[in-house]
């Protein structure tokens, strides 16, 4: 079988080296620069693609990002989220949160010139809240999904998907007196 294989082989080399075709069966038109930087960009562009939407890898940043922020029992703070969504200008949104209860909240949007600003319900801005709507665009497997959390906190720096976007633009926690 083995003797068969060779002489294929080197067959199909000989015939490839020395042997003459007609020109239409192997006629390749050639590459214009212009294709040719058309074919670098799209394999560059491949080359440097984001990784798939994995939500198990998601899910886990986000259960350690809870265990984070749970371990640092910060009960009062101050948060200013970037909050969008898909018919809406974007909002910014201040809370401040003293013992786990929303205590003041301030509220404007972007762009300021004929910006309407949106009802939201600040208690669905405090972190817990923020950490139950990363949950839940999990839960959506959509593909479009980034989320980032906070280092030293825990808290989610951003929570996006196609329809919406939670950005924390400012997190400090208070010192409680």
């Amino acid at each position: 079988m083995r003797t068969v294989f060779v002489v294929c082989l080197v067959l199909l080399l000989a015939a490839a080296c020395g042997a003459e075709t007609p020109e239409e069966d192997t006629a390749v038109t050639p590459l214009s620069e212009r294709d040719m930087t058309v074919s670098a960009l799209t394999t560059a562009i491949a080359a440097s693609a984001e990784p798939p939407f994995d939500p198990t890898a998601l899910r886990g940043n986000l259960e350690t990002a809870v265990a984070l922020w749970n371990d640092q029992a910060v009960a009062s703070y101050q948060v200013t989220i970037n909050h969008r969504q898909p018919t809406w200008d974007t909002q910014y949104i201040t809370i401040t949160v003293e013992d786990g209860a929303v205590t003041d909240t301030s509220q404007t949007c972007y762009p300021a010139q004929n910006c309407v600003l949106r009802d939201v319900d600040p208690q669905t801005l405090t972190i817990e809240a923020l950490f139950q709507t990363a949950e839940f665009v999990l839960g959506l497997n959509d593909p479009e999904t980034e989320m980032t959390f906070n280092k030293t906190y825990g808290y989610p720096n951003a929570v996006i998907y196609e329809d919406a976007s939670w950005v924390v633009n400012d997190f400090k926690p208070l010192e409680n007196e």
